[in-house]
């Protein structure tokens, strides 16, 4: 996962506050600095005509820096691309497209896309076969970088008879302090 930097925490405050033109500028600004999300988020609101007059000419600039960024190996960029394909924003929904820029996001080291290509991988979902063996290994992956949800899922592994042991709360802990949600609610619901 990557921290977002501070003017990008800004423009998020500024767009939350409904002040859509002093977002816009400072998304804009992150763009700039070859951000990936930033791009994708510059591009959407120039879509969608949030912050400024709607404009398919620099939505299309910033999703081609997105797309630049993710041929150029930049991992985060990659699983972007993959999710704008796999959901239909900005590009079409088209699953090929979306498992080949998942699969390079995951070789490339992005612990969301290792996570969810083992997920895919697992229950057979987006085109992808089921490989238990192939899953086991991107959910390591993922878990040896410290993915949140990751952990989350070997915490689970950890209990005994529905009982929490030491390990799990351990990797639950680990899971909410890097913020999943998820892992907060069972420690409070198995923890005193």
């Amino acid at each position: 996962m990557t921290t977002r930097s501070k003017q990008f925490d800004a423009a998020m405050a500024a767009y939350d506050k409904g002040h859509e033109a002093e977002a816009l500028a400072l998304m804009e600004r992150c763009a700039l600095e070859s951000d990936p999300v930033a791009c994708y988020l510059t591009a959407l609101w120039y879509q969608n005509g949030e912050g400024a007059p709607a404009s398919d000419a620099l939505s299309k600039r910033w999703l081609h820096e997105l797309v630049r960024l993710a041929k150029s190996g930049n991992a985060e960029a990659q699983w972007e691309i993959s999710c704008r394909y796999r959901w239909g924003s900005l590009l079409p929904c088209d699953n090929a497209a979306a498992n080949m820029w998942l699969e390079r996001a995951a070789q490339n080291g992005w612990g969301e896309a290792q996570h969810h290509l083992a997920w895919y991988l697992q229950t057979g979902q987006y085109g992808y076969l089921r490989d238990e063996k192939a899953a086991e290994s991107w959910y390591q992956r993922a878990f040896e970088q410290g993915h949140p949800e990751t952990l989350y899922t070997f915490a689970l592994r950890e209990f005994e008879d529905g009982h929490i042991t030491e390990r799990a709360t351990t990797l639950l802990r680990l899971a909410a302090d890097k913020g999943f949600k998820q892992a907060e609610h069972v420690l409070r619901d198995h923890i005193p």
